[in-house]
Order: C-alpha cells, then sequence, then structure tokens
C-alpha cells in the first residue's frame, strides 16, 4: 500500500511539473510606468521607473530606446523593489523617439509597453544640425558616400564652403588651413586624442576643437579621409590660427566631431 502510495505522488509530480514551470515562465510584469523622465529631447536617456513583476529577475526584463537612428538597450539599477533607475549613453535626437519595455516570457522577448517621450517637441537649430549630420554619417558608411571632410564642412558654421572631393578645393583656400612654417610633434605610437590633448592647451581649444583642427589642415595624413585613420608615419602641419578660431566652440566642436 505504502509503495502504491509513492508511485501515485511520483506521477502526480511527473505530471504536474510542466505546468509548474509554465506558470513560471509566463510570469509578467503587472504594471510599468515612468515615475519621471530626467532628460531633454537632445541628451541621454534617464529615467526613474515604476515596476511591478511577479518575477523579480533583471534579467528577464530589457528597456530600450528605440529612434531613427537604431535601438540602445538601457542599463538597469534598482532603486527598491518597485522603482528603477534606468539609463543609456546615446543622446535621443528623434522627436518621435520612444521607450519600450521588454520581456522574457514563453521563451522569447515580447514587448510589454512604449512609451512615446517627445510628443510635440522639436529639436533646436544646432541639435537638429547635430541630428542631420549623424544622419548623414550613417547613410554615407552604408553607400560610400563623402569623406569625413566633406561632413565636417557641411556642420561648419564657417562662410567658407569646402568641396566633396578630397583634392579639389583651390590652393589658395587649402594653404591657408595650416602653418607652412611650422610641424606638430608627435610618435608614431601618439593617438589623435593624444596629440589634440597636448596641442590643445596650447591653442586654447578643447581636445575635441584640436582634433578637428588637425584633422581639416592634414586630410592626407589620414587613411581614406577619415578623422580615425591617422597613419603612424604621417607629417602633420600645425593648423592655422584661423582654423583653429573656426573651433574655438568647445560645445559645437564635440558636436561636430561625435557626428563624425
Amino acid at each position: 500500500m505504502t509503495k502504491m502510495i509513492k508511485v501515485a505522488l511520483y506521477l502526480i509530480l511527473f505530471i504536474a511539473a510542466p505546468f509548474i514551470g509554465a506558470g513560471y515562465a509566463n510570469a509578467h510584469i503587472s504594471h510599468v510606468s515612468i515615475n519621471e523622465q530626467q532628460f531633454i529631447l537632445g541628451g541621454y536617456p534617464k529615467f526613474r521607473v515604476n515596476i511591478v513583476s511577479q518575477d523579480a529577475s533583471l534579467d528577464k526584463m530589457q528597456f530600450v530606446v528605440r529612434q531613427a537612428s537604431g535601438e540602445e538597450r538601457l542599463m538597469v539599477k534598482p532603486i527598491n523593489n518597485f522603482l528603477l533607475l534606468v539609463t543609456g549613453v546615446e543622446d535621443v535626437m528623434d522627436p518621435s523617439a520612444t521607450l519600450v519595455v521588454r520581456e522574457y516570457r514563453v521563451n522569447k522577448w515580447r514587448d510589454v509597453k512604449v512609451f512615446s517621450l517627445f510628443k510635440g517637441r522639436h529639436l533646436s537649430q544646432e541639435l537638429a544640425a547635430k541630428s542631420s549630420a549623424a544622419h548623414l554619417n550613417i547613410e554615407s558608411r552604408a553607400s560610400e558616400a563623402p569623406s569625413s571632410m566633406y561632413k565636417i564642412a557641411s556642420m561648419s558654421q564657417s562662410s567658407t564652403q569646402l568641396s566633396s572631393g578630397r583634392g579639389n578645393k583651390p590652393a589658395q583656400y587649402r594653404h591657408s588651413l595650416y602653418d607652412k612654417s611650422c610641424t606638430l610633434k608627435h610618435t608614431p605610437a601618439m593617438t589623435l586624442w593624444r596629440i589634440g590633448t597636448e596641442h590643445g592647451k596650447a591653442w586654447g581649444l578643447s581636445t575635441y576643437g584640436a582634433m578637428l583642427a588637425i584633422f581639416e589642415a592634414n586630410t592626407k595624413a589620414f587613411n581614406q579621409g577619415d578623422i580615425n585613420g591617422l597613419r603612424a608615419d604621417a607629417l602633420l602641419r600645425c593648423p592655422s590660427q584661423t582654423l583653429r578660431a573656426k573651433y574655438s566652440n568647445h560645445k559645437m566642436a564635440k558636436q561636430t566631431f561625435e557626428a563624425l
């Protein structure tokens, strides 16, 4: 009799196990809402999110910012059992951007809720220029469009217009970009960032401004006109005073560099 009871219990557990597992797999977020949106259009994403879930594991939740340039999965840090701090690193430039909350359920990621972030809002003129340049940069990588030199020209507030072709600029303008009597001291092991940091201090420029000035004055020293392609054996001429002045605005220089 005792043996029969044990067999019956084993059968019950064997039959019920899949349903117990299914109940766990189907555990879901019962409530999610934005407690506080701590950034504006043009800034990096940062939220405080209210959350109520049957499963406390953050591994089964995803918070994603979706915008025209793509998606970014955000980092999540619990504040307490019902409040999360959610942050990202990519600036949100799209007025139609959304926050997507996902949950892993039944062996699949599913969208639980989608929040619109900027209803009726628009980018400032300055941020719109950055967004436009970043969008052009994405398209150029896919279709082998103009070089970084052309993209800098498209964002520049200078009245001088640069042509899209490398080497087609008027000689007078090309010579005005650098100081013929000066070359930059650097070693093959130095990166453009380090060179820009060292010389930027002397020029009164930010590292970003110095890098842009060096790049524009020495485009042939960069592989395929790419600002990230500095040749180790390149001879770098000093940017002219006029060119350095072009990148004296620290904020605009950073935005221009990041858009490349």
